[in-house]
């Protein structure tokens, strides 16, 4: 884990120096990744990202402050940091490879769960080379809410929890609008929502933005609002998707069918559904499902390889093969994360917890 402070500037420098191995293996592997899904070379990501600077500048100066002070840190150029950032954008984009398989995610209201609290969940699934490039990072603010998420290394954050109660998880979403429009990059919206004093906050953040990419945003925070936003690319493209019967569950497909001309995710991966009904089913209409329920739920098997814990799969090619990175269960109200470094079927559960706001 890698704990930052100070203002945006110091609190980036400090993340790079502390995480400069990581981070730089971040970029080796991203090399590898833009040669394989777009036969760009590192010169032409990074040019692509710098595209991105002036509108991440001008959405949150503090990010690109930060950014910079993580790339001085470990020593490299900003646009191979906007490049870490960007990633998303500029794979599906530019790839016409097969793509990744990615995450699954729940939340569930205070009535089903057995803390009485709000519990939000995800496994993150990804290429392989994020085993080891994941880390825990914790940024202490008093600018804003502190808060504690699980990234790829020189990454502003991904999943995560901040001390005033707001728990956020993520999926992949890919639609037919994704032509690589110049917006408000995917892991900023993250951060940003992760800067946010509630979940309403953060869903009206990531609502009026011009974002830059699809992609799914699932909220809840320790007043037990629970919300998850499907985006598009355009100012009208957003759905919000609210709890049944005190839950809800996402994969990789827009479950709003009028958002998008073609879910091109779904179409190519058509698994998001296997695993959408079957992490559904295996909440069932329980009441009194306990952090320990979740850990269940995250390392199931069922119909592998599209299961919920997702294991390599040997007939896929190399630089395309994918598992389940990392699993998160978040108690918003206790500010607890509980991790699993790898696949939840057998990696130990770790604990985080964040003093209240």
């Amino acid at each position: 884990m890698v704990r930052v402070a100070g203002p945006p500037a110091e609190r980036g420098r400090r993340y790079g120096a502390l995480a400069r191995t990581r981070i730089h293996r971040s970029i080796s592997a991203y090399q590898r990744v833009f040669d394989h899904y777009a036969g760009w070379d590192w010169a032409t990501v990074c040019a692509h990202a710098a595209r991105y600077r002036d509108v991440v500048g001008d959405f949150s100066p503090a990010s690109l402050t930060e950014m910079r002070g993580i790339a001085e840190g470990a020593g490299l150029d900003v646009a191979e940091i906007l490049a870490l950032n960007t990633r998303s954008e500029i794979m599906f984009h530019a790839g016409d490879r097969e793509m990744p398989h990615e995450c699954t995610s729940l939340t569930l209201l205070p009535d089903r769960s057995a803390t009485g609290t709000p519990l939000i969940a995800q496994n993150w699934d990804w290429l392989l080379h994020s085993m080891d490039t994941a880390m825990i990072l914790e940024v202490v603010r008093d600018d804003g809410p502190s808060f504690v998420t699980l990234v790829e290394a020189g990454l502003l954050a991904k999943v995560g929890m901040n001390d005033a109660g707001v728990g956020l998880c993520t999926n992949t979403l890919i639609s037919d609008g994704d032509e690589g429009r110049i917006g408000v990059p995917y892991h900023v919206l993250l951060r940003a929502a992760l800067d946010s004093g509630s979940g309403r906050e953060a869903a009206r953040t990531i609502a009026g933005a011009e974002r830059a990419l699809s992609a799914n945003y699932l909220l809840a925070d320790d007043t037990g609002f629970a919300a998850d936003l499907e985006t598009a690319p355009r100012p009208d493209g957003v759905r919000i998707l609210t709890p049944e019967d005190g839950q809800i569950t996402h994969a990789n497909h827009f479950r709003s069918p009028d958002l998008t001309g073609e879910d091109l995710y779904a179409r190519r991966k058509p698994h998001t559904f296997t695993r959408l009904r079957n992490v559904t089913e295996s909440l069932g209409e329980r009441s009194g499902l306990s952090v320990d329920d979740l850990k269940k739920v995250l390392a199931d098997h069922q119909d592998s390889p599209s299961s919920v814990c997702q294991h390599p799969d040997e007939n896929v090619h190399e630089r395309e093969r994918t598992a389940t990175i990392a699993g998160v269960i978040m108690d918003v109200s206790g500010r607890t994360m509980h991790i699993a470094a790898g696949r939840p079927c057998v990696a130990r559960w770790e604990t985080r917890t964040l003093a209240p706001r």
